[in-house]
């Protein structure tokens, strides 16, 4: 059986990141890139639909391009800037401080999805506003075996009708216990699950950041560790990561269930235990099957 294609929606940027120790103005970032770096180790042959401007660098895309990933729906804007977007992490990473967003290329990108990559096995809908996510699966011609969707709170807060409309439309959702709080008013994971079950979504993917993430699909619930790293050193994509490592270990999988989706867990924590280790994508760029499967053996 060949593998399942890919398609993933998500931004590219470049991202500026300051915490205690260490301070970077201008390097790659955006939950494509992120997203991108952790799928290359699937032979899913993904493709990915975003937008930059003129200032992004050739070996940039090279980078994507060494992912495996066709880049071919990455839509170069000639007169306007790359999404850049910085940050300051305070009080050992529990409080993020967002210094500036500059949507530049973001701010009116309408995705465009080619005839060869309409009818994917997976849809992986990153972190962006919600009207370029619905875009997008109005887009799909055959309806995919999953799609996926992230999101935020400044989503939820901000555009919560159009978000409502494509959580009712995706197959799993991951988002933080904070975010599930946001939605469905339910402080107890299980009820806030069985909530965004009612909603749409048969899987559901609550985080809990140091603490792991649990899988909900109605009557099922699994509870997954999260790695414990020697130091964190910039939790940037952590998120982005897991998911990626989630999307990419299910185009592996004949069947995606309950118990897939469970061990594609445990690939996407592997991955982002290795990102928050290193600024920006530094450590995912020389990262090995191997060295993911060796974090994997530890958690189980």
């Amino acid at each position: 059986m060949s593998n399942k294609s890919l398609l993933i929606v998500a931004s590219l940027a470049y991202d500026g990141i300051e915490t205690s120790e260490h301070k970077i103005e201008r390097t790659l970032g955006g939950a494509g890139s992120f997203i991108c770096l952790s799928v290359k180790y699937f032979n899913c042959n993904p493709s990915i639909i975003s937008v930059v401007g003129y200032d992004f660098l050739n070996e940039d895309l090279e980078i994507l391009k060494s992912c495996g990933v066709d880049i071919s729906g990455i839509e170069i804007i000639n007169d306007d800037k790359t999404f850049y977007w910085s940050c300051i992490y305070k009080n050992n990473f529990k409080d993020r401080i967002t210094t500036k967003t500059e949507l530049n290329v973001m701010a009116n990108f309408n995705p465009v999805i080619t005839e060869k990559n309409s009818t994917p096995d997976i849809l992986l809908l990153g972190n962006l506003h919600p009207e370029i996510q619905l875009n997008a699966i109005k887009q799909i011609k055959k309806k995919p075996e999953l799609i996926i969707l992230d999101t935020m709170n400044y989503w939820i807060e901000n555009f919560w009708n159009t978000l409502k409309e494509v959580i009712n439309k995706s197959d799993l959702i991951s988002i933080n216990d904070e975010e599930s709080e946001m939605i469905t008013g339910e402080k107890d994971l299980e009820k806030a699950a069985k909530a965004l079950h009612k909603m749409g979504p048969k899987f559901v993917i609550i985080k809990k950041a140091a603490d792991g993430a649990e899988l909900f699909n109605f009557d099922k619930r699994f509870k997954s560790i999260a790695f414990k790293v020697d130091k964190v050193v910039d939790p940037t994509g952590a998120g982005d990561c897991f998911i990626g490592g989630i999307a990419g270990y299910l185009t592996q999988s004949k069947n995606i269930s309950f118990d897939t989706i469970k061990s594609a867990i445990a690939y996407g924590t592997s991955i982002a235990s290795y990102n928050v280790e290193n600024m920006g994508t530094k450590n995912l760029l020389n990262l090995s099957i191997n060295d993911i499967k060796t974090r994997i053996n530890k958690l189980h």
